[in-house]
């Protein structure tokens, strides 16, 4: 059974930060699981050219560079570098959509492949606008939504600042990283970000099926064969918020 870290919503794991073991599991088969993904990514090595444009191989390279970036926050959080695995999230984003996009086949999706291809810029609001159309406004406000948050760590808001800031006596700050050793490090900010890293994996897996690069079968048999036998158990029994307040 796998780490219970894998369906942790992150606000519950900031709230419960010190389920080490568990979270130490989940490293353990999130190694696992990437490494399997890099493998099987590394079968499209050497079938691409360099002028070749087509949208198989577009998806190929959003795909590595996503996994590439799941592997980082993974070794980053693992070394309590939390701020530099932060800015990551949205890059994942960014090519999985942007993948997803050039696999729609469209009209419109092939003229902004050429454009891609020619070295220009598609921004994040291509891919909204087109899950607007086709899907619809709820959606595409939804995936809106959730872009402006995951922003948030790369435009370094206050809020996500404050995740690198110990609280002392009289609501004085100390910086976690003023100092060699990582003993200030925030437990709730790894937990919360390991518990978005899971999120992160499970949608990269179903990405990876849904363009077609490693089929489905693959990654499940990658997934349950990564996990370990027994589940760590809880050590402590989870907070819950009153009016927004632990």
């Amino acid at each position: 059974m796998p780490s219970f870290v894998w369906d942790r919503d992150p606000q519950e794991a900031m709230d419960n930060p010190y389920e080490y073991e568990a979270q130490n599991q989940f490293t353990r088969e999130a190694e696992k699981i990437l490494e399997k993904f890099s493998d099987e990514l590394k079968v499209y090595d050497m079938k691409f050219t360099k002028n070749d444009r087509s949208k198989e191989k577009a998806i190929w390279l959003l795909q590595n560079d996503s996994l590439d970036s799941l592997r980082d926050i993974l070794l980053l959080l693992k070394q309590k570098k939390h701020k530099t695995a932060g800015k990551l999230f949205r890059d994942i984003n960014e090519s999985l959509d942007l993948a997803s996009y050039f696999h729609s086949d469209t009209t419109e999706s092939a003229k902004k492949l050429n454009d891609w291809y020619d070295d220009k810029i598609i921004p994040h609001s291509v891919y909204r606008e087109f899950i607007k159309k086709t899907i619809g406004e709820k959606q595409a406000s939804a995936l809106a939504k959730y872009y402006s948050n995951i922003s948030k760590f790369n435009h370094r808001t206050y809020k996500v600042l404050l995740y690198s800031y110990v609280l002392g006596k009289d609501d004085l700050l100390a910086y976690d990283g003023y100092r060699e050793s990582d003993i200030l490090v925030l437990p709730q900010t790894i937990a919360m970000y390991l518990a978005l890293l899971a999120d992160y994996i499970k949608f990269f897996s179903i990405e990876l099926a849904d363009k077609q690069l490693v089929n489905m079968k693959i990654i499940k048999d990658i997934m349950q064969g990564s996990f370990e036998k027994e589940s760590v158990k809880r050590r402590f029994v989870p907070v819950k918020r009153i009016h927004g307040r632990s």
